[in-house]
């Protein structure tokens, strides 16, 4: 059985739990999850690295508002491309290429 196909059905506890009770239990993905874990693992990677390097505030709220935005049940194209675009002014690289690619998987 492939991870991407797998989807929770019927009532489950704390299954809205930080939505709003917007979220219904048919809308968890664990494909989604999965990608979602591997775009913040990524994240959390950039920040680590653009901390060590006194990147500046601004480029380290990008990648805050990336993180914000991968957390969205459904996140924004537009929102994200122009994060992404601050970003890749900021001599990232290969790290950018890895980040696209991830959040590729979330749309």
């Amino acid at each position: 059985m492939s991870d991407k196909n797998f989807e929770i059905q019927g009532p489950v506890i704390g299954s809205n739990v930080g939505t709003s009770g917007k979220a219904r239990a048919g809308d968890v993905h664990i494909g989604h999850i999965k990608d979602v874990s591997a775009v913040l693992r990524l994240l959390d990677e950039l920040r680590e690295d653009l901390n060590e390097a006194k990147a500046p505030t601004s480029t380290i709220e990008a990648v805050d508002d990336l993180r914000i935005e991968a957390r969205k049940p459904r996140p924004s194209k537009d929102v994200t491309a122009h994060l992404m675009d601050k970003l890749a002014d900021r001599g990232l690289g290969e790290q950018m290429k890895e980040l696209a690619k991830a959040f590729d998987a979330l749309f």
